[in-house]
């Protein structure tokens, strides 16, 4: 699904990276070596002088403007088509294409933070793991270009699962919480190998191991979160045993948050 390439798609829409800042900038710069070069020109007694002013402003305002071009041309875009999606980050990071499966269907996070550490907004192939980061991207355009070219964003949530699963494994553990909170918090859905612990708790106890040497007092708040999922996740037991071993993993993990 995905895969390194550049090529664009036939008939593409495309969406821009915003670059306000860059104009504002640069437009400032274009705008200070004009006057500096009309100022400096009156100023100059004899027609050397002039002369003078008028390449050294000008190489200024030369560069300024080059730079400006080469910067707008450089910024981060994504090329919307019917059967894939291309991600040019701009700079020298290499373009990479999500490609179209049956039923895919999409959805746009938005930036998310957890404990002080931020998730980029994001655009996910919702059960399936890939995503796109949309750092400097409008999401109403992103999602307009996608709906133009027919991408769905009307999937069964529960597709979500997956992919809180694959943060997991990524490691990515503040992107599995949001994913949690937008769509779970399927209370019934084991962690992957490990079928006594929720899945919602193995997230949570990762987000506290991760804290644990920055923040004790946060840590204990995840791992407190875990202790709760893993006792819901209890509940969905079909036998005493069971229910007991989802119970002692809800104690050890409560017990971190003790510690």
């Amino acid at each position: 699904m995905q895969g390194q390439g550049s090529k664009r798609p036939p008939g593409a829409v495309i969406v821009r990276a915003g670059n306000t800042g860059t104009n504002i900038i640069f437009g400032a710069l274009t705008a200070l070596w004009v006057l500096a070069l009309i100022a400096s020109v009156s100023a100059q007694p004899s027609a050397g002088g002039r002369i003078t002013a008028v390449v050294v402003f000008g190489v200024f305002l030369v560069l300024t403007v080059a730079g400006w071009v080469s910067t707008g041309r450089r910024r981060r875009q994504l090329e919307v088509g019917r059967e894939s999606i291309v991600d040019r980050p701009g700079g020298k990071r290499a373009p990479f294409t999500l490609t179209r499966a049956e039923g895919d269907t999409l959805r746009l996070l938005p930036q998310f933070t957890l404990y002080g550490k931020v998730s980029q907004p994001r655009l996910i192939f919702l059960g399936r793991g890939g995503f796109v980061t949309l750092h400097g991207l409008r999401l109403e355009e992103v999602r307009a270009a996608c709906e133009a070219q027919g991408w769905r964003f009307d999937g069964d949530l529960s597709l979500a699962v997956s992919d809180v699963q694959s943060c997991l494994h990524r490691g990515q553990s503040v992107q599995a919480v949001q994913l949690l909170e937008l769509f779970g918090p399927f209370p019934a859905a084991p962690a992957d190998g490990e079928p006594d612990t929720a899945l919602a708790a193995a997230v949570f106890e990762d987000v506290g191991d991760k804290l644990t040497r920055t923040s004790r007092s946060k840590a204990a708040e995840a791992y407190r979160h875990a202790a709760t999922a893993q006792r819901a996740f209890a509940g969905y037991a079909r036998t005493e045993s069971e229910s007991g071993a989802r119970l002692s993993e809800a104690d050890r993990i409560e017990g971190k948050a003790q510690a």
